[in-house]
């Protein structure tokens, strides 16, 4: 392996809700202390880039903007580049409103829009569902900033955006264009921003659908974590494999150590 850079996940990686994950900290200080660059890559589409910073911050985790991409940024570039100025009825929580209108779109709920944008949205209803149904019916089109259906908090497993993404798929009859984990839309982002290629490039994260697919995708080596969603019994009965597999970051920061004493 010729590691230079990670593509890191957060949630059920390098923590559980708000509550760290063990040696989270020790590991992003030993990428730093050898030089590696990474992006923390997350599907989360609630919250922005700085407001990652600041929670990463509260965990003594240190970061800048710069490494921090989610899945509502992507989503935000991908309408920028379909068209420059758009309109978009959107599911979503505040971040995802607020990036897209950064990017030059506006947020409409009684005209007809240019497209629908669905991700995590803790106020979902019926109204919204019907909403979503009509327009992309009517021509709009439809993107998921990501099809997860659950995601880990501190002490459970909650419903994900996918999970609201599959109800208007099954409304409409239609399927999106997913821009998150595992979409190579948002890989090829990351890759732009660490400089790297994807051989060069580790994928980390917990889960089998999103993370190490992504990885498989990018023809990048995946590192799975035991931390979130998937177990070990999971593998089993699961087609998409990781490279490695690790109980927790320490031990993914061991198996690191040797990697580069071996090169040297």
């Amino acid at each position: 392996m010729k590691l230079r850079g990670f593509l890191i996940d957060l949630d059920g990686s390098i923590y559980r809700g708000k509550v760290p994950l063990p040696y989270s900290k020790e590991f992003i200080e030993f990428l730093r202390g050898n030089n590696f660059k990474f992006i923390f890559l997350t599907n989360n589409s609630t919250q922005l880039p700085r407001e990652y910073v600041l929670k990463l911050r509260n965990m003594n985790i240190f970061t800048e903007e710069e490494e921090i991409l989610t899945s509502g940024i992507a989503t935000a570039i991908y309408l920028s580049n379909m068209k420059k100025e758009g309109k978009a009825y959107i599911i979503g929580e505040e971040a995802l409103k607020k990036a897209i209108l950064d990017y030059g779109w506006t947020f409409e709920e009684e005209e007809k829009v240019d497209a629908v944008v669905v991700g995590l949205d803790r106020s979902f209803n019926f109204e919204k569902l019907k909403k979503a149904n009509y327009l992309i019916r009517g021509g709009a089109k439809f993107l998921a900033t990501n099809a997860d259906k659950t995601f880990p908090s501190e002490d459970r497993i909650d419903p994900g955006a996918g999970s609201l993404v599959a109800a208007i798929s099954a409304a409409s009859g239609k399927r999106p264009i997913v821009i998150g984990k595992p979409s190579l839309y948002m890989g090829k982002i990351a890759l732009s921003k660490l400089g790297l290629n994807p051989e060069e490039v580790g994928i980390i994260g917990d889960r089998l659908d999103t993370d190490i697919l992504f990885g498989h995708r990018l023809k990048a080596k995946t590192f799975l974590l035991l931390t979130g969603v998937t177990h070990r019994k999971d593998l089993k009965k699961s087609k998409v494999q990781p490279d490695f597999v690790f109980e927790n970051l320490e031990e993914l920061t061991k198996f690191l150590k040797g990697h580069l004493k071996n090169k040297s």
